[in-house]
């Protein structure tokens, strides 16, 4: 003990234990994970919802990647990403850079087998995504489609819900989407 009577000791380990909590706090507040990666060129990597968990569901490594992504609350939307080196894409940059002949084209893809509407947005940073949803009497699911470097990407959300989808659970795929990334691999 010093002369004031205090333990320098007991001090020490309190701002260790800050630390330490503080670190664990940032470690959990998010960040980047890798998905997987495609062809050895590009490693994927997102930031994953609060409360969500991914689980790899498929990866061959050569060039496609499907990855489910669950909630412990049964009430929140699953999410499903599926990426895959389209070689009829190959030159595509971007799905912005298609022309309406290959946009319908896809759109006839969706829309020949179930009762959909397609819209289209975009990420955060201006590529372009088509939004495909059901239409019935509420939203069960909404497939996200793009192209970026030659591969197709499909994001797919879904719920159980009677409620539906809602428009804040669309905005968090948006989000998600233009948070992924396609890391260059070293």
């Amino acid at each position: 003990m010093n002369k004031e009577g205090k333990n320098p000791m007991k001090k020490l380990l309190a701002i260790t234990l800050c630390m330490a909590l503080l670190l664990g706090c940032t470690a959990l507040a998010g960040g980047k994970q890798t998905l997987g990666t495609l062809n050895g060129m590009f490693a994927i990597e997102c930031t994953v919802p609060d409360g969500y968990q991914t689980e790899n569901i498929a990866s061959d490594g050569n060039g496609m990647l499907v990855v489910s992504i669950r909630s412990a609350d049964a009430a929140k939307p699953y999410m499903v990403l599926s990426v895959a080196f389209d070689e009829m894409m190959a030159d595509v940059e971007r799905l912005n850079d298609l022309d309406e002949n290959a946009i319908a084209a896809i759109e006839s893809s969706f829309t020949s087998e179930d009762n959909v509407e397609i819209t289209y947005t975009e990420t955060a940073f201006g590529t372009k995504l088509m939004v495909v949803k059901e239409v019935a009497d509420s939203v069960e699911y909404v497939d996200f489609f793009t192209v970026y470097k030659g591969y197709s990407i499909e994001f797919v959300l879904l719920t159980d819900s009677a409620a539906g989808l809602t428009d804040h659970e669309i905005e968090m795929a948006v989000k998600f989407l233009s948070d992924m990334e396609f890391v260059p691999a070293e």
